[in-house]
């Protein structure tokens, strides 16, 4: 016998224990929640030919965005192989979809993944983990779109129909449909206070409309069931810590740095760009962080990460070793992203070596080759990955270093292009604020 999750897909176990659990992980897995790899454990432990359970368990790990965590995902596409049950035409078709993915190379399992979910819109689990290789691939209109395509397949009835309101919320923020996704995230919060993923989404509709007091009061105040047990609370953080940025308050953002970005043995990939970018940008201001935060942040990436694999990872890590000065560090990271072919697979950029370069140059102070070598790449950094938020640390990189190079036209240039993306209120012109109040506020 077969049985079927919540959402009528089929899956290989005839025991209603498994499917339980399997529901109760997906649930953990939807909403970030800690921690669906040990809530399904058990389930693969009463049935070890649970195809769909071994599937989710590789879905796990590909989720964490870290090579570090690719051969754990192999391990399980292994076992949901060599299962004695006869696969179902999902569990065949996640199977192919994901095993490019374990071997390193995202952008064609992201393909495959969009195949099949034309074929199982209701399939929950596919639609996140896919959501989420559209967000590291740089593919802003996928993440809207893809979610836009399995809508009409479901219903406010349907058990994760609030998850898909969030995605899609993520989606049309990233698509600069503010109205809309506000909308969008504020209906899934509705079905589910604890959504950290729309509540993220939320988040970054106030960074990019510079909306900071509400952005402030909505992480602090407006909904705080995101703070703890889930995997995206130093993220949501981060998000915090940007408001603070926007509203002028660099003590209030290192201060969220410490108390809860700042590596420690359990950070990984994920949480180490947070603190990489936010350093970064304090760097940019001005703010002098002290070293022995930089050598903490890069120390741990040295022990983390494995460089070559991820465009947006890798520039992360050479920040933190930039930061640190830590002349190995930025020797083995670069090398790393200069080395990597303009085709390799996964989430890399043919732009990596360029970026690598511009970084280098920034922290070495020639701030004139770093705004020239960044300027180019700004309009093409779709393929650099990340949310619109993240690929900014791009542009505030090449703003400030325009600016310490001398050259005007280039930092005013770039202040106004900013400037111009925020909202502006009732038709009115948008107001010129002073040079590094701009700067201060991007």
């Amino acid at each position: 016998m077969t049985l079927h999750d919540a959402r009528g897909e089929a899956l290989s176990t005839d025991q209603a224990a498994v499917l339980a659990i399997y529901e109760q992980s997906l649930d953990l897995f939807n909403s970030l929640r800690m921690d669906p790899v040990a809530a399904l454990q058990p389930a693969l432990e009463m049935d070890p030919d649970f195809i769909s359970g071994h599937l989710l368990m590789a879905g796990l790990m590909l989720s964490a965005i870290d090579a570090q965590v690719l051969p754990q995902a192999r391990d399980s596409l292994a076992a949901a192989a060599a299962s004695q049950r006869v696969p179902t035409t999902r569990e065949r078709s996640l199977l192919a979809a994901l095993q490019p993915w374990a071997e390193g190379d995202m952008g064609r399992s992201n393909q495959l993944l969009g195949r099949h979910l034309i074929d199982h819109p209701r399939d929950l689990y596919a639609l996140q983990l896919t959501h989420m290789a559209d967000l590291v691939l740089g593919q802003p209109t996928l993440l809207r779109d893809r979610i836009g395509r399995a809508l009409s397949h479901w219903s406010p009835a349907d058990p994760g129909y609030g998850y898909v309101q969030g995605m899609h919320a993520f989606g049309l923020e990233e698509c600069n449909e503010y109205a809309r996704a506000q909308q969008a995230a504020e209906g899934a919060l509705q079905r589910n206070p604890a959504d950290a993923w729309a509540v993220h989404a939320l988040a970054h509709v106030y960074e990019m409309e510079g909306r900071a007091e509400d952005g402030i009061h909505w992480l602090t105040e407006g909904n705080t069931h995101w703070q703890q047990d889930n995997m995206l609370a130093v993220h949501n953080w981060w998000h915090l810590a940007l408001q603070y940025l926007r509203a002028g308050d660099d003590d209030a953002a290192l201060a969220v740095y410490d108390r809860v970005i700042a590596p420690n043995g359990n950070s990984m990939a994920l949480d180490l760009v947070d603190g990489s970018a936010l350093l970064w940008r304090l760097k940019l201001r001005g703010v002098e962080v002290g070293l022995a935060r930089w050598d903490a942040l890069a120390a741990r990436w040295r022990e983390w990460a494995k460089p070559g694999w991820s465009t947006f990872n890798d520039t992360h890590a050479l920040l933190a070793q930039i930061g640190s000065g830590s002349r190995d560090g930025i020797d083995t990271v670069a090398s790393a992203m200069g080395a990597a072919p303009a085709d390799a697979p996964g989430p890399w950029w043919h732009q990596a070596p360029a970026t690598a370069s511009a970084m280098q140059a920034f922290g070495e102070g020639r701030y004139e080759d770093c705004a020239r070598q960044l300027l180019p790449l700004l309009h093409h950094a779709l393929g650099y990955g990340g949310s619109q938020a993240q690929r900014s640390l791009l542009h505030l990189t090449a703003m400030e270093a325009a600016r310490r190079a001398g050259d005007a036209a280039m930092y005013e240039a770039l202040r106004s292009e900013s400037a111009a993306r925020l909202p502006v209120a009732m038709g009115a012109p948008a107001a010129r604020r002073p040079p590094r109040a701009e700067l201060r506020a991007a």
